[in-house]
């Protein structure tokens, strides 16, 4: 088995392939990122977490964080054709078997944590063009976010990425361990589940709130 790579260090193909994708990005899929800032500070290990909308997600994420590779949860349809698998695994693509318990994607993303990487998610498991980010999580995310204790990064994808209209990302506050415990003494999930989606919510009134007074100033 192949060794991960040390936390921080950069590996050809990742930035070869991150090279590519900013260009990719910037020309068909324009993206704006608010509080870049506190991704770059951020320490890893952490796990970053979105709302889902498009295929474009993981590939903007990458894209706006410069200081960390980032290892993906991604679905094991991925690694059907070996080419494929290859350059997946080249990406640091942890498969996992969406909807059901995976238990060796939980201990490689739980390796992952321990070794110091960044871990990218998306909680919602599957896509919802949309629709009110976080209103469906996935069960194994909490349990692996609980499990770990790591702090979650959440990033509010605003607008679906579609060629050529430009899409924002909005970088919110760090959820500490801590945090999920005073909002829960028993951390259940309904209560994390809770916390999250209150995040996500307020992520997406800040937008909001922003648009209308960039439309009013507008006038």
């Amino acid at each position: 088995m192949q060794p991960r790579p040390e936390p921080g260090r950069k590996t050809r193909f990742y930035q070869a392939a991150r090279k590519l994708l900013v260009l990719f990005s910037a020309i068909f899929y324009p993206s704006r990122i608010m509080g870049s800032e506190r991704l770059e500070a951020m320490n890893a290990p952490y796990i970053l977490i979105a709302n889902h909308q498009s295929m474009m997600d993981p590939i903007l994420l990458a894209v706006h964080l410069r200081r960390y590779e980032i290892h993906f949860l991604g679905k094991r349809e991925l690694t059907k054709f070996s080419l494929l698998r290859w350059i997946v695994k080249k990406l640091h693509m942890i498969p996992v078997s969406r909807h059901q318990s995976d238990m060796g994607a939980m201990r490689a993303s739980l390796e992952a944590l321990k070794a110091g990487h960044v871990l990218a998610l998306f909680p919602e498991g599957r896509r919802f063009p949309g629709a009110v980010p976080m209103a469906h999580i996935e069960s194994g995310f909490l349990v692996l976010a609980l499990r770990s204790q790591a702090p979650l990064l959440p990033v509010y994808i605003h607008g679906i990425p579609r060629p050529f209209q430009q899409v924002e990302l909005l970088v919110g506050e760090p959820i500490t361990f801590e945090t999920l415990r005073q909002e829960s003494a028993d951390l259940s999930h309904d209560a994390v589940k809770a916390h999250i989606r209150g995040v996500f919510a307020q992520l997406r009134l800040k937008e909001k709130q922003k648009k209308y007074n960039s439309d009013r100033s507008a006038e």
